[in-house]
């Protein structure tokens, strides 16, 4: 019996249940991330744990031409979410889906309305939103992918954590759009 709790022991170790869980404060996360009170709380509970957690923002704001907005957080030097927005010209949202959408083993795709539409996993959700009627150079309409994406699974039930990234990404995209001067109606959810 005291070598199977020794086991015990040390295979908890190993696996890492006696790290404490780093503590993410609302300031830390990246500036182009809407709502992060909010987010603040959903990455403490479902972010997988870490000892620490380090935020990267990039965007590259020419309303009208090209736009991108990104986050990724990281822990302990492992990438564990990405939230991106990025422009793209507007196409039938199949041919999006099969183009665009992050490849991943997250299960069945399941799709919600959000933009021109909404495409879900545990891995990730990915939405194909309305931007610009017609973009300034191209003078074609221009549609923004969003996708919130986990490089390792929540801590949650797969319905958990698909519903967690759906609400990330269709956060993220309200902001994005506003922050691209989207000249058409984003189409998402209220």
């Amino acid at each position: 019996m005291a070598a199977v709790a020794a086991v015990t022991l040390l295979l908890s170790y190993l696996l890492g249940a006696f790290e404490e869980r780093g503590d993410i404060r609302s300031d830390d996360i990246c500036q182009n991330v809407p709502g992060r009170q909010k987010t603040t709380e959903i990455f403490n509970s479902e972010l997988p744990q870490a000892a620490s957690y380090h935020f990267e923002e990039d965007q590259v704001l020419t309303p009208d031409s090209y736009f991108k907005s990104r986050c990724d957080v990281t822990g302990e030097d492992e990438l564990l979410l990405t939230l991106n927005a990025k422009m793209g010209s507007a196409r039938p949202w199949l041919e999006w889906a099969d183009r665009e959408i992050p490849p991943n083993s997250g299960g069945d795709r399941t799709y919600f309305n959000a933009g021109v539409k909404g495409v879900s996993n545990a891995e990730v959700a990915a939405i194909w939103v309305p931007c610009y009627a017609s973009e300034r150079a191209s003078k074609q309409p221009w549609n923004m992918t969003v996708f919130a994406l986990v490089h390792k699974p929540l801590e949650a039930s797969d319905k958990q954590a698909r519903q967690t990234l759906i609400d990330l990404a269709t956060d993220f995209a309200r902001q994005a759009h506003k922050d691209a001067k989207c000249d058409l109606p984003s189409k998402l959810p209220s």
